[in-house]
């Protein structure tokens, strides 16, 4: 092989590293793009809901299950995930078989319903959506304290009462394995 043809060759390579080197700056652009859009989303989204910084302590307050039963809302001896949701809301239909996929010995998961319109349209959805967890009435002045504007929303809350994340709308069984494990709450 003569020098001008190892030249053309070594050329050929480097043009494609660069191309392929340009190729991975653009993904890496649209990616963190991406992301600052999610991002932006997410805090537009949450931005009237109880601040996540610790601020905020929630009192144990009692609540009635759909059996009847009173229990307190929050566990003392692990961290409470709140889920808020509404029996005719739709992305509370395609997000609340997500809440199954958390681990029980890491997080205690509340189920709470608001705006229903009897304890039968509440117990039908649960029964459609084999909900496991349990679910407790919840009334307008719980709404209120919780500042809730929409549905599904979620509140992470730490075993003394102190709200440590928040979330607004839809939740995939990832993103919430995700944040049990890293304690990654918005």
């Amino acid at each position: 092989m003569t020098n001008r043809a190892l030249q053309e060759a070594n050329s050929g390579q480097t043009k494609a590293h660069q191309k392929n080197k340009h190729r991975y700056v653009v993904w890496l652009r649209d990616a963190a793009i991406v992301l600052v859009i999610i991002t932006a989303v997410i805090a537009w989204q949450t931005r009237d809901m109880l601040s996540s910084d610790g601020s905020v302590i929630i009192a144990q307050q009692n609540l009635v299950s759909l059996e009847g039963e009173v229990h307190p809302m929050l566990s003392t001896e692990q961290a409470n995930l709140v889920y808020f949701f509404a029996p005719w809301c739709q992305i509370c239909s395609l997000s609340i078989g997500n809440l199954a996929y958390l681990s029980p010995e890491k997080v205690n998961v509340v189920v709470i319903a608001l705006d229903y319109s009897s304890i039968e349209a509440v117990e039908a959805f649960v029964n459609e959506h084999g909900v496991k967890a349990p679910v407790y009435l919840g009334n307008p002045e719980l709404k209120s304290q919780f500042q809730i504007q929409g549905y599904p929303s979620y509140y992470m809350i730490d075993k003394d009462g102190k709200i440590q994340g928040r979330n607004f709308g839809y939740s995939t069984a990832i993103g919430l394995k995700l944040r049990e494990a890293f304690g990654a709450w918005p």
